[in-house]
């Protein structure tokens, strides 16, 4: 069974813990792809890649890792995205969006994550937003089925 395919962008702020007074700014443009949609029911997963900006870190660095789209049954949205910095460090951005049906457009729409470095430890915190007015219309309609011979 043909999958799907989307695009989404994302931007924000970040602190990183070792000048946490300077407030960065940060977004991620990534496209997802889901190959399997039969293995997606089962996983809830997309392969995502695209570039990752934060100021003064890291310019539009090639990312790539996983999303997990489970907001109606699990309530969540994760992202999981490796990239690296303009030094050559290996990087992470992982971030989780809690889905509350009651505050449905503020919790989908807000991504809290944090930054570790290659060992695991934290190096920032982010808060990154998707932009309904201006990334909406664009959001929906970049899904497009797969289609396979």
């Amino acid at each position: 069974m043909a999958g799907f395919e989307f695009h989404e962008t994302m931007s924000g702020s970040i602190r990183l813990d070792a000048s946490p007074d300077r407030e960065r700014a940060i977004s991620f443009t990534v496209g997802g792809r889901v190959d399997q949609l039969s293995r997606f029911l089962r996983d809830r997963k997309a392969a995502i890649q695209g570039a990752m900006e934060i100021e003064g870190l890291a310019s539009h660095s090639a990312a790539r890792g996983t999303m997990l789209m489970d907001p109606i049954l699990g309530k969540q949205v994760g992202y999981e995205l490796e990239f690296k910095d303009d030094q050559g460090k290996s990087l992470r951005l992982t971030g989780r969006k809690s889905v509350e049906f009651l505050r449905l457009m503020e919790t989908m729409t807000t991504l809290p994550a944090d930054l570790v470095d290659e060992e695991g430890r934290r190096v920032g915190h982010a808060v990154l937003r998707f932009d309904v007015r201006s990334d909406l219309v664009r959001f929906l309609r970049s899904f497009r089925p797969l289609r396979f011979a």
